[in-house]
């Protein structure tokens, strides 16, 4: 119950910030990436980072570890073909690497809806980089997770990119 009643402040506590800064630019705190239907025929639709990863990653990854240093970076974002979107983030001194994963149920993120662990939400520490290739994997109960310029794949289903950010 303390868990639930510690998500739902820290969800209340985001979309009262989103509220307030409603009247920024569009580049505001969302994934800054372009709609698909901007994209060319075949490629997915990107652009640049913007530099940090949402607040309510930054502010969800504080209460799983205390020691988190926030705020978080993005190293990446994508959203997929089947609604779901991912973002790994880096801590702000460089070091841990976190994956948040996110189920479209209805909205996507820059549409409003907040990820809730464990409904439509999963966040992870410990995300093994393979820079070369430019992919990051965690494990959460037996099932890996892992985002790549070509998708997300969860255990064995593999969803195509939609948008990716920053570009391939």
């Amino acid at each position: 119950m303390l868990i639930l009643a510690v998500v739902g402040a820290l969800c209340g506590y985001v979309l009262g910030l989103r509220d307030i800064d409603e009247n920024k630019s569009l580049a505001g705190d969302d994934p800054s990436a372009v709609s698909s239907a901007g994209a060319s025929a075949g490629s997915p639709a990107v652009r640049r980072a913007t530099g940090d990863c949402p607040q309510f990653i930054s502010a969800a990854a504080k209460l799983q570890d205390a020691g988190v240093a926030v705020p978080l970076k993005l190293v990446q974002y994508l959203r997929t073909d089947a609604d779901k979107e991912a973002w790994i983030c880096r801590e702000s001194d460089g070091t841990g690497l976190w994956y948040q994963g996110h189920d479209r149920k209805p909205d996507w993120y820059s549409e409003g809806e907040i990820p809730v662990e464990g409904q439509n939400g999963l966040l992870r520490p410990g995300v093994v980089e393979d820079a070369k290739n430019r992919t990051y994997s965690v494990t959460n109960n037996g099932t890996t997770y892992v985002v790549s310029l070509k998708g997300l794949k969860i255990g064995n289903s593999t969803y195509g990119v939609a948008q990716l950010n920053p570009p391939a």
